[in-house]
């Protein structure tokens, strides 16, 4: 027995060492996993130090090439501060800084003007941070001062397009025009320190920022032509491709990869396994021909799908065919196309933050106008828009007043270029669509026969009546008017000439919006109005009794120019810029050969 004792305490003494070296292989994974998630801390002494380096010693060369806008804010805003960061959660970026740096990349993506905040010196440091503090309170001066450039444009209305357009000058004159003074930096500064005060620094980026779900659908499909811009992978297809079902070609894997990107082919099932669906189509070498035979070249039904759903979010045809109205589309740059969907993101700044539980909406550029009732679209019409010399501006303004059976004060400058040269060739024009003429007679306002005057005399120059056409079939307004108070004579009213919604391009007007369906539109607007219902409303119009009516609530109105927008799907919609609006903001032109 005391042999066999003796025999097992070697085997103890192995078992202990085992364990207590388990024990330490433990410990020591445990120890090297607690220091791979413990942040890196910067104290706030080296905090100060860098930052009293960037704002006092090197401010005109931050990160090597930046000068500071704003040095002389910046200083005594962290001197309050003990030059402690707000951006930087020591060597990473807080959850306010990563939406700042969203808001400036989207906000400078039209490359409309240069916007001043640095973006690519801002984004190249922010991309490699790391635990090096003179880095990051670079990278958090640098933020700073693009916030108050940022903010100052943002309140001091210098992002909003489509604006100052001689289309339609104020009709009202005044002594002098007031003007909201400018927010200065000192201003800036105090909303930056009551944020941080209040921890709320994000709520003070949002507020600067539109937050309407269709500018934020918009941000995401622009972060995805961003994407596909810079991944490096888009070649222009052919400039004279022509296909359909069952052609083959060496441009249809090229085709297919970018329609998978747009998001108008559904990407095969399992693509977030097998990455090389994602890679580059194969490019025959220069002067190799491709295997046409391979499937790859083949453009088949799921393509050709593809090719119909890329048709329709550009309003054209939906044949399926990449045909040559088609194919300029297809060849946009998706750098441009991420500038027009910048672009069209800041005309969300012409509108309120909240729209209102009923409104109207009309979008020029896709001739269109949607009466909302709360979530959903109560009515769906055409218009027809402002031609390109008197272009409907962009305006957000209420309906007050409806008016049935109106009469129509001819606008001098319609009266003298368009209907006087009618005059000349035909007498009795002025009778036939039902105008009269009022003329002064010893000094007051008298209705003058238009066969008294010898219109041969009368010149633009020269043209001292004014005419009112009365209510009527012949009437330009047509059967109702919608009242805006604005400055620009702008209303939204019915026309004599229905047969022009069937028009593809209906920017045809002197600058007012005429509505597909008016008598609906009046009965919606006055829905639950005591005694106007919708059979009070034809008979108004059939007798040709002007009558205006006030809304008992006022409904907002919006008359805004959205070429590219994000329907109530999910699917982004591109249309043409018909007014050039887009290329006044200094987008290059996509399609100025080929007519739609």
């Amino acid at each position: 027995m005391k042999r066999v004792t003796e025999t097992r305490k070697p085997h103890r003494a192995v078992a202990l060492t085992g364990i207590i070296g388990l024990v330490c292989i433990v410990l020591l994974f445990a120890a090297l996993a607690a220091s791979l998630n413990t942040k890196p801390y910067m104290p706030p002494k080296v905090a100060q130090k860098y930052m009293e380096q960037w704002l006092i010693e090197s401010s005109r060369e931050v990160a090597g090439v930046v000068r500071l806008k704003h040095a002389k804010a910046l200083e005594p805003f962290y001197l309050r501060r003990d030059y402690q960061p707000v951006w930087m959660d020591s060597y990473e970026l807080t959850p306010a800084a990563m939406e700042l740096l969203q808001v400036l990349r989207e906000t400078a993506a039209d490359d409309w003007r240069n916007y001043g905040y640095e973006l690519a010196t801002l984004e190249r440091e922010a991309n490699r941070l790391s635990n090096i503090p003179k880095q990051a309170t670079a990278v958090e001066v640098l933020l700073t001062d693009a916030f108050i450039t940022y903010a100052q444009q943002s309140l001091n209305a210098q992002l909003l397009p489509d604006t100052g357009e001689g289309d339609h000058p104020s009709i009202r004159r005044v002594a002098a025009i007031s003007q909201e003074p400018l927010v200065g930096e000192e201003q800036i500064i105090d909303l930056l320190h009551d944020s941080v005060r209040r921890n709320d620094l994000n709520a003070l980026v949002a507020r600067l920022t539109p937050s309407h779900p269709g500018y934020l659908r918009l941000r995401k499909e622009l972060n995805r032509y961003l994407a596909i811009a810079n991944s490096g992978q888009w070649v222009p297809l052919p400039d004279k491709l022509s296909l359909q079902l069952q052609d083959r070609h060496a441009a249809v894997p090229q085709l297919r990869w970018l329609l998978t990107q747009t998001g108008d082919m559904p990407k095969p099932a399992l693509s977030w396994l097998f990455k090389q669906e994602e890679q580059q189509p194969r490019v025959p070498a220069a002067g190799a021909e491709a295997d046409l035979s391979l499937n790859e070249y083949l453009f088949d039904n799921d393509l050709a799908n593809a090719v119909k759903s890329f048709q329709r979010r550009h309003n054209l045809p939906d044949t399926g065919h990449v045909d040559a109205r088609t194919l300029v589309w297809l060849r946009v740059p998706p750098h441009q196309m991420a500038q027009k969907i910048a672009l069209n993101m800041k005309r969300w700044r012409h509108l309120p933050a909240e729209l209102g539980n009923r409104y109207v909406m009309v979008n020029m550029a896709d001739y269109r106008l949607q009466m909302i009732n709360g979530n959903s679209v109560e009515l769906d019409m055409k218009v027809i828009i402002g031609n390109l010399q008197r272009r409907t501006p962009v305006m957000a303004q209420t309906i007050s007043t409806l008016e049935l059976a109106p009469t129509w004060s001819v606008p001098k400058r319609i009266a003298i270029n368009s209907l006087l040269p009618k005059i000349r060739r035909n007498p009795n024009y002025l009778d036939e669509k039902g105008y009269q003429i009022i003329g002064k007679v010893d000094g007051i306002d008298q209705f003058i026969s238009p066969h008294d005057i010898d219109w041969n005399k009368v010149t633009p120059q020269n043209f001292p009546y004014r005419l009112i056409q009365k209510a009527g079939d012949e009437n330009a307004l047509g059967s109702i008017k919608f009242l805006l108070p604005n400055d620009k004579d702008i209303y939204l009213h019915d026309t004599s000439q229905p047969e022009l919604f069937g028009l593809h391009n209906r920017a045809l007007s002197s600058g007012c919006v005429r509505v597909e369906q008016p008598r609906l539109l009046a009965e919606k607007l006055l829905r639950g109005q005591q005694g106007w219902t919708r059979r009070h409303i034809d008979s108004a119009i059939d007798q040709n009794r002007t009558t205006r009516i006030r809304l008992q609530e006022e409904v907002p109105v919006y008359l805004m120019y959205w070429t590219t927008w994000v329907d109530e799907k999910g699917t982004l919609q591109v249309r043409d810029d018909v007014y050039q609006r887009d290329l006044i903001a200094g987008l290059p032109p996509i399609n100025p050969e080929v007519s739609l």
